[in-house]
C-alpha cells in the first residue's frame, strides 16, 4: 500500500501548481501530498478561482505516478476521488453529502468541495495525475462564492483541518485498492450522486428541469431532461445547477 509522504506550506500560489512546480525540479515522489495553509491563485475547474480564507479549510494535491499501471482512466480516477472525499466529509458530518457531476461535493445541497485533477497523458496513458482537493472546514463567510457551506457552517463547530487530511489519506489508499472492481467503485459513486430525484440543468444557457440517471464508466452523465429526454452528456456540454 502506497505511502504518503505531507509536504505543509504555509502559502502558495495553489497547490497543484506548487506540485507542477516540484516536478520541473525533480523533487517529488509519488504520492507525495502538498498541503497549504492558503493558496493565492487557487483554481476550480476552467480556471475558476478558489477563494479560501487563511488556516480556514484543507488545501491540497496528491502526485500520483502512474507511468507503470496500465487500468486507470481519466473517469476512472474522478470517480476514485470523488468517493474519497464524500468519505471524508461524511466522517466528519451526519449531514447528507453527495457528488454534483463531475467535480463538487455538496453537503445540504451547498458546495462545501471541489476536486481538481490535472493529468499528464503520453500515447493515450496517464503518465501521471495532479489531484487537487479543497474542503471548507472552518470558514464561515463566503462573500465571493454562492452556495457554499463549510463543515463549521452545518456542524456549528470547528474541526482540524489534520484529523481531516488523515481521513483523506486512508479514503485515498481504499478506494485506489477498491478501484481494481471498476463495477463496484462506480455502482458506488452513483449511489451517491446529487439529483437523482429531480434538479435543474443548464444547457446552451437555457435552464432545464429533469434527474440525474447515472454516470457511466466513460465519465459522461445520463440524465432525463424535459422536452428532450433521456440524453448522454459529456463534460462541459451540461452544467448541474444548486
Amino acid at each position: 500500500m502506497d505511502s504518503y509522504n505531507i509536504i505543509k506550506v504555509n502559502a502558495t500560489k495553489s497547490t497543484n501548481d506548487k506540485v507542477k512546480m516540484l516536478i520541473k525540479s525533480k523533487k517529488i515522489n509519488h504520492s507525495d501530498l502538498i498541503f497549504a495553509k492558503y493558496q493565492y491563485k487557487g483554481r476550480g475547474q476552467t480556471n475558476n478561482r478558489w477563494y479560501s480564507s487563511y488556516d480556514k479549510n484543507l488545501l491540497c494535491s496528491l502526485y500520483y505516478d502512474l507511468s507503470k499501471e496500465s487500468n486507470y482512466t481519466i473517469p476512472k480516477l474522478n470517480f476514485i476521488v470523488g468517493l474519497s472525499v464524500l468519505k471524508t466529509i461524511s466522517f466528519f458530518s451526519n449531514q447528507k453529502i453527495s457528488i454534483k457531476w463531475p467535480n463538487d461535493i455538496l453537503a445540504e445541497n451547498k458546495k462545501i468541495s471541489g476536486i481538481l485533477i490535472e493529468n499528464k497523458i503520453k500515447s493515450g496513458k496517464i503518465i501521471y495525475s495532479i489531484i487537487g482537493v479543497g474542503i471548507n472546514i472552518n470558514q464561515t463567510n463566503f462573500k465571493r462564492i454562492p452556495n457554499a457551506t463549510s463543515l463549521k457552517s452545518i456542524e456549528g463547530k470547528e474541526f482540524n483541518s489534520d484529523h481531516l487530511l488523515d481521513k483523506l489519506i486512508e479514503n485515498y489508499k481504499l478506494f485506489f485498492l477498491e478501484s481494481k472492481d471498476e463495477n463496484l467503485i462506480l455502482k458506488e459513486y452513483n449511489n451517491c450522486l446529487y439529483g437523482k430525484v429531480e434538479c435543474k440543468f443548464l444547457i446552451q444557457d437555457k435552464v432545464f428541469f429533469g434527474k440525474v440517471v447515472e454516470v457511466i464508466k466513460n465519465g459522461n452523465l445520463v440524465a432525463e431532461i424535459e422536452s428532450i429526454g433521456l440524453k448522454e452528456f459529456k463534460t462541459g456540454e451540461i452544467k448541474i445547477l444548486i
